[in-house]
């Protein structure tokens, strides 16, 4: 009963965080469920489906946002910069300041280490598709416009390339040939699995990381790189 009042309280706090009370609070605790912790109680639902969905939701809302705010950038200057916007480096910052990271029910294999940046990141998308089917567009819209306020560089004459794309550019204008990523190195169990990633410039290597992606680990890679170039 306790741990019941407990949850409650954290879930009408993050509710309140967001900006959007649920209706219906199964698709809230669908979001916050992980693979984890559903394969470990019998489930059959989690987060995963509405991930999809938020995903959708999010690049939508985001490319209406930037097409009407950024009237001088053209297609690849938009597409960068909703890159930016929506990286699961935004997702899981955002997340870190809804303190979504401290309600995602983890599996008992996980839980000692806590949520990683990417399961809050891809909770976040979840989030964004629980409030889409629960409240409908403009609702998502409202919520999803808070989180992409967070994002916004201070002048439209600026795009923010993502660190891969900027690195490749630098090195194309400079003549110097295009970087070539590699997967390394792969660390943990399936579920907690991390990816050490190299970046080569005419087979020397410039730069290494590690991600808990492939997705991740490349774009540290492009960033440590970049700060040596």
């Amino acid at each position: 009963m306790k741990k019941s009042l407990e949850r409650e309280a954290l879930l009408s706090a993050f509710q309140d965080k967001i900006g959007y009370r649920f209706k219906n609070m199964e698709l809230l605790e669908e979001a916050l469920t992980h693979s984890s912790y559903a394969n470990e109680s019998g489930l059959s639902r989690f987060n995963e489906r509405l991930e999809f969905l938020g995903d959708a939701v999010l690049e939508l809302i985001t490319s209406e946002k930037i097409y009407e705010e950024y009237p001088k950038l053209d297609e690849g200057d938009l597409t960068r910069l909703r890159s930016r916007f929506v990286c699961k480096n935004s997702l899981s910052g955002w997340a870190v300041a809804v303190k979504l990271g401290s309600i995602i029910k983890l599996g008992r294999s996980i839980i000692r280490s806590g949520a990683t940046h990417s399961m809050e990141a891809d909770a976040a998308e979840a989030v964004f598709g629980a409030v889409f089917l629960d409240g409908g567009y403009e609702e998502a819209k409202r919520v999803i416009t808070s989180f992409l306020k967070m994002q916004e560089p201070d002048s439209d004459a600026v795009v923010v390339l993502d660190p891969k794309t900027e690195l490749q550019e630098i090195l194309q204008s400079r003549a110097m040939g295009v970087p070539y990523y590699k997967t390394v190195e792969r660390r943990g169990p399936d579920h907690l699995l991390t990816f050490k990633v190299q970046v080569t410039l005419n087979e020397n290597i410039l730069a290494t990381a590690w991600g808990n992606s492939i997705k991740e680990a490349e774009f540290k890679a492009a960033e440590a790189a970049l700060s040596k170039i």
